[in-house]
């Protein structure tokens, strides 16, 4: 009877609101599927706008942003970020470089840059850093003031741009040069030249006067710390008011005064 018919409506009602509950969810589902494919066809629609560098000290970002061409104007789904990270080292003074994406369409480049630590005397004049890598002249020998390396094997196949010297004096010379900077940072600062001798003798000939220093070629970071010690000791005095220090013979140093 009534009971019955009752019982049936509140079925139906149930049912009902079963069907309606689950038409919801299916359409905010495809409304979903919907935005996220609209999303992704805005995204890519997206260009790149605009470069931005990180600051540099070695050499003006405009130069950098040579090295990534007409990247401007392109579509992000069509460049990768990786691409561009792997566009940026190709360039000999970029030691490493991140990139990233910033919305909307904004790439920011930050770069680790290769800092010369020496002038290679050759034909033509180069750069290198404490990796020994070879860092070509861009007209910017004039920025830096650094030591000149001399009387090495002038062969311009031994010092690939790009690329770690292989002259094997030249990449021995560059560690020297490397450690000199961080453990005796006053000697780096006041070098003006580190030379190879026709015997194999490293030389070297400071800023000041010019003092010459005559190393030898074995033991010669031992040479450098006795060469510190003996700077230390010499009070008011400096290691300029000598025209030359010879240190090729074991636990002396023979030196020559300067003449008032």
């Amino acid at each position: 009877g009534i009971g019955n018919l009752m019982a049936v409506n509140k079925s139906l009602q149930i049912n009902w609101i079963r069907m309606t509950l689950s038409f919801l969810s299916i359409s905010m589902v495809l409304a979903l599927i919907w935005s996220a494919f609209w999303w992704s066809d805005f995204s890519n629609s997206l260009v790149i706008t605009r470069v931005n560098f990180g600051k540099t000290n070695v050499l003006d970002t405009r130069v950098y942003e040579e090295t990534l061409g007409e990247i401007i104007g392109i579509n992000p789904g069509q460049v990768r970020l990786n691409d561009i990270s792997d566009l940026m080292e190709s360039h000999p003074y970029v030691k490493a470089a991140r990139v990233s994406h910033q919305f909307p369409g904004i790439i920011q480049i930050e770069i680790m840059e290769r800092e010369p630590i020496a002038i290679l005397k050759s034909q033509p004049m180069v750069m290198l850093d404490a990796d020994g890598v070879v860092l070509p002249d861009l007209n910017n020998l004039g920025d830096f003031n650094l030591p000149i390396l001399t009387n090495f094997n002038p062969e311009p196949k031994l010092y690939p741009v790009g690329k770690r010297a292989l002259s094997v004096k030249v990449k021995e010379c560059i560690n020297w040069l490397s450690r000199i900077q961080v453990d005796y940072e006053s000697l780096y600062n006041n070098l003006s030249e580190m030379k190879m001798t026709s015997t194999n003798d490293l030389e070297l000939i400071l800023s000041d006067h010019p003092t010459h220093i005559y190393l030898g070629q074995d033991r010669l970071w031992s040479r450098f710390e006795i060469l510190k010690q003996f700077e230390l000791e010499l009070g008011q005095k400096k290691i300029s008011d000598y025209t030359y220090l010879d240190m090729r013979y074991e636990n002396q140093i023979i030196t020559k005064g300067r003449q008032s």
